[in-house]
């Protein structure tokens, strides 16, 4: 483990680095604060410290007031050397942000007693922070996990929700509006039946790489809603931009020239319904009643042919 060693006295210095090698530590040597304070810097790894308290230019307690108050979670374990006895200065060093002391001469053996309890100290740190971020790391892989739809990779249903709920929210505070476009593959039955459903999985993925590189506005949010059926989420859209959307979304999904021999087209197909909201306006309304209105809209548009985009009434 590294160890520091900050004195201006260069016989003790040369004394300890000396000793702490034989105890086999990876020594580095400062000869004031400002010396140790940029080796500080430099090193990310955990860092046992031995400071001398009386030094020019930056004392031992002045550089533990400044590497608590700069890097205030580092590795870090302080060890004061002093020659004061009484107990008010050593509070004043602890409270510095020194984690032992110990009074000079320094005995060796007690000096070499307290770095390996620091050591230890560290150690256990090192392995709760190292736990702490594989854990916070499992922790969101396992919510992008419950959030997102395992075939295509893009929000599920429950995750579309929970957004769309949000969203309500902050457009009530915002005063903005809200839209919703819901699609549908069109004929998608007769393709798993024509292709069969591995061929159908990779369509499903293809039309869900269209809405997610579409709706790509921080915000925006594209989700499988179930089966064959997609869902974009629009915050602060109005009708005409969410049609325009829309419309977008229709004519990539059929310029991808996808073969379905079950559809009038001969190709892949979506047919959708577009539906927009001021929640601030609309006191009666909810998601839910927007969600409705989208898929009546959706149901117009396969009424009408199929292919082509039908805004709510």
């Amino acid at each position: 483990m590294k160890l520091l060693i900050v004195d201006d006295d260069t016989l003790n210095l040369s004394h300890l680095e000396r000793s702490a090698r034989e105890w086999g530590y990876e020594v580095e040597t400062a000869g004031n604060g400002f010396e140790a304070w940029e080796t500080i810097q430099k090193c990310p790894d955990p860092m046992l410290i031995i400071v001398d308290w009386v030094m020019p230019k930056m004392d031992g307690v002045e550089l533990c007031r400044r590497l608590r108050a700069f890097q205030p979670h580092n590795l870090r374990y302080i060890i004061m050397l002093t020659v004061r006895s009484d107990k008010n200065d050593i509070a004043a060093g602890l409270d510095a942000g020194a984690d032992d002391y110990l009074t000079k001469p320094v005995h060796l053996k007690e000096l070499q007693s307290r770095l390996s309890v620091g050591r230890r100290v560290l150690d256990y740190q090192y392995k709760l922070e190292t736990l702490t971020e594989e854990l916070l790391r499992t922790n969101q892989e396992l919510h992008r996990m419950v959030a997102i739809d395992g075939l295509t990779s893009i929000a599920n249903r429950r995750h579309f929700e929970q957004r769309c709920e949000e969203e309500w929210r902050r457009a009530t505070r915002d005063e903005t509006p809200v839209s919703l476009i819901m699609l549908d593959i069109d004929y998608f039955k007769k393709y798993n039946d024509t292709y069969g459903h591995l061929v159908g999985d990779e369509c499903l993925k293809q039309v869900a790489g269209i809405l997610a590189s579409t709706a790509a506005r921080a915000g925006d949010l594209a989700a499988r809603y179930g089966g064959e059926e997609f869902a974009v989420l629009l915050p602060n859209t109005d009708s005409v931009g969410t049609a325009v959307v829309a419309e977008s979304l229709r004519s990539a999904i059929s310029g991808l020239q996808i073969e379905h021999s079950g559809s009038p087209l001969a190709v892949v197909t979506v047919s959708a319904g577009i539906a927009t909201a001021y929640p601030c306006r609309e006191e009666s309304q909810s998601p839910a009643v927007l969600l409705e209105r989208a898929d009546r809209a959706l149901y117009r548009a396969k009424a009408a042919g199929r292919n082509n985009v039908r805004q709510s009434v």
